[in-house]
């Protein structure tokens, strides 16, 4: 822990450094020095413990009513440590790179840095810490500075306007948190996530329901599941390309690692929870997939495909709980080693899929899809990175997508359920995983062919060059890690295996047997990669062979043009026009909206068709805060001063509510 400790005090003595008065150049050199020695640190410490070392603990005596502060490190926070660091040391490196013109402009680089230190430490936080204070404290902690990095282009409105979405959500899901402390404090007696466990084990009920749909909620509206997922457009829309990746890829995976911890700490949780997880993940899963075929904004479609994926590694963590409820070691094995995978896996995609679109945005100014195309004449390193992303986001063999969700498959399909419900349940759960794959395969479709290949769009777009080194190399390395962990799928379910073993630990039985079939998947999907690899290596091959070969100069003309013989850059398809007829069968989930101008007359001067989809939620939410704000009005005016019966009736019926509740809490609580 000693190293642990050292890690910490790199990360605030470069936080601390990064704002005195010097240059932007020195600020930024200082932040990334003291992230790459804490991450150096946390990787000697965590890599042991991922792979089934020794766990490690640490304690610190604090002043009353805290007490003595406990840090534990385990397999499952070893395992989120080892990528989430290097992989905000990577977004860092980015950031170099990506806001490299502000480097002399008067803005204050440190502070940007700084935020970016504090999220590492927040990491070691959360993953590490075992007293309420310290999970909540690094749980705050990556919540305001994710948000001040959000706002970092803070004179635009709508950049604040996403900040603050976020700020409230992240803080509406911090209350739920609490209040689930609040029971565990009370009922257990013990302020550490140990003693919250052991209640919960021996306690099963009403209460420890309560606390687990609060708890859901909280985690929920952290990781942007549906319907808690609002603020998460917005979010990656307005934000610097490479904090959009690391919140989408690292910072918010601390909802998932809460979720996991907490099921580990109820030890053999209820089978409606573990069916609840499933139901609430495939919704979230299929909503988000259905909102990425419709977006224009480059970046809110990826914003929109991390609730699709964070709702598939939540099929996972649900098919491992309902393995702990059945005591089944084979179906715990698979369902959290599924659900963990991907949650790496899409780390790794996710950030160099918004790596590829700050590219974008850098050379073009602009991530509206309506606007781009072309753009891998221009930036060729940018549209393969961006390919290769896609066809991993997408469950596409060779690459790290398709082992995770592979891994999930068969999990559902497995068979272990006893009741012909619930395997008919599990099989219609596996149909509409395919169903998300194919959508998320038209939505990266749609986009690649959209914005890299045909004609710019629209000529007032600037002419764009490949992104600079700073923002180059980062892209590059995720994507060798997509590639890797998808031709050596066995060194992703090697990373994984330590932390499946702690909820084997809760199951009877032979905890080898129940790994077995783990061990089994990774030779099927070495297999299958390598075919896909071959097959893509093949094709690859005669397309080259054949533009070698040449032949006959060949002439093209308009065989048909509608009367164009000249067609310019605008008669191509759009992305709207590409998904219209997809997203015209889910209008009552989607909300298209459409405003256009109709050519008048013989000689019409100007028309024009502009669609957009915006977010359902989003849009009922706020209906419903101005009705709340129209009613509060209009009860406001019923209060005036002339009218004190009336006040005085309502002030009353106010008191006899909360002495109510207050006599019904304190009758429950004793």
């Amino acid at each position: 822990m000693n190293w642990l400790s050292a890690a910490v005090i790199a990360l605030l003595s470069g936080a601390f450094a990064c704002l005195l008065p010097m240059r932007n150049a020195a600020r930024v050199a200082i932040g990334l020095a003291s992230q790459v020695l804490a991450t150096a640190l946390v990787l000697g410490v965590a890599v042991p413990v991922a792979f089934g070392g020794p766990t490690l603990d640490a304690h610190m005596a604090w002043a009353y009513p805290v007490g003595m502060l406990s840090v534990h490190l385990d397999a499952l926070g070893a395992f989120f440590l080892v990528w989430s660091l290097p992989m905000t040391l990577l977004g860092s490196f980015y950031a170099v790179g990506y806001l490299h013109r502000h480097f002399n402009d008067g803005r204050h680089l440190g502070v940007h840095f700084a935020l970016l230190n504090l999220t590492s430490l927040s990491f070691l936080l959360v993953y590490t810490g075992d007293h309420a204070l310290v999970f909540l404290l690094g749980w705050e902690i990556a919540a305001l500075a994710a948000w001040l990095l959000v706002i970092w282009d803070y004179p635009n409105q709508k950049v604040r306007f996403a900040g603050f979405n976020y700020l409230v959500s992240t803080h509406v899901g911090l209350i739920f948190l609490v209040a689930a402390f609040m029971i565990l404090y009370t009922r257990s007696g013990s302020w550490y996530l140990a003693g919250f466990g052991r209640w919960m084990q021996v306690n099963p009920g009403s209460e420890r329901n309560i606390v687990f749909l609060l708890l859901l909620a909280s985690f929920a509206l952290k990781s942007a599941f549906f319907p808690f997922h609002s603020w998460l457009p917005r979010a990656h829309a307005a934000a610097p390309a490479h904090v959009s990746a690391l919140m989408s890829g690292v910072i918010h995976k601390a909802g998932l690692y809460a979720l996991v911890r907490f099921i580990l700490l109820i030890g053999r949780p209820d089978e409606w929870m573990g069916w609840l997880l499933i139901g609430f993940s495939l919704l979230s899963a299929v909503i988000g997939g259905l909102y990425t075929v419709s977006q224009r904004d480059l970046k809110r479609m990826l914003g929109y495909s991390s609730t699709e994926n964070v709702g598939i590694a939540g099929i996972g963590f649900g098919i491992g709980c309902l393995g702990l409820s059945w005591n089944d070691g084979t179906l715990v094995a698979l369902g959290f080693a599924g659900g963990m995978m991907h949650v790496l896996n899409h780390a790794l995609f996710k950030c160099q899929l918004f790596y590829a679109a700050g590219a974008i945005y850098r050379g073009t100014h602009t991530v509206d899809m309506e606007r781009l195309g072309g753009l891998a004449r221009f930036m060729p390193w940018t549209a393969l990175c961006f390919l290769l992303g896609g066809v991993a986001i997408s469950a596409l063999p060779p690459l790290n997508g398709f082992a995770s969700e592979f891994v999930v498959y068969s999990a559902l399909l497995h068979g272990s359920a006893a009741a012909a419900w619930a395997k008919a349940t599990l099989l219609a759960v596996a149909a509409g995983l395919a169903f998300v794959g194919a959508v998320s395969a038209l939505s990266i479709t749609r986009a690649y062919g959209v914005v890299f290949l045909g004609n710019p769009r629209d000529p007032a777009v600037a002419t764009p060059r490949e992104a600079n080194r700073w923002m180059l190399a980062p892209t590059l390395l995720h994507a060798l890690g997509v590639i890797a962990l998808g031709l050596l799928p066995a060194l992703g379910l090697g990373l994984v295996e330590g932390s499946v073993r702690l909820p084997l630990a809760l199951v009877s039985g032979n905890h080898t047997a129940a790994l077995a079939p783990l061990h089994g998947l990774a030779g099927s999907l070495s297999l299958i990669s390598a075919l896909a690899l071959g097959l893509t290596a093949s094709i690859a091959l005669f397309w080259w062979l054949r533009e070698r070969a040449g032949g006959p100069a060949r002439s093209t003309h308009v065989t048909w043009g509608c009367g164009h013989t000249q067609p310019n850059a605008r008669m191509q398809y759009t992305g709207s026009s590409f998904s219209w007829d997809f997203s015209r069968r889910f209008r009552g989930i989607l909300v298209l909206l459409r405003r256009q101008k109709a050519p008048d007359g013989y000689f019409p001067t100007d028309s024009y068709l502009v669609g957009n989809c915006v977010d359902a939620v989003e849009r009922r939410l706020f209906s419903v805060i101005k009705h709340g704000d129209e009613s509060a009005t209009d009860l406001s005016r019923l209060l005036r001063e002339d009218s004190p019966r009336f006040a005085f009736a309502a002030g009353l019926i106010a008191v006899v509510i909360i002495a109510l509740l207050v006599a019904v809490s304190g009758e429950a609580l004793g």
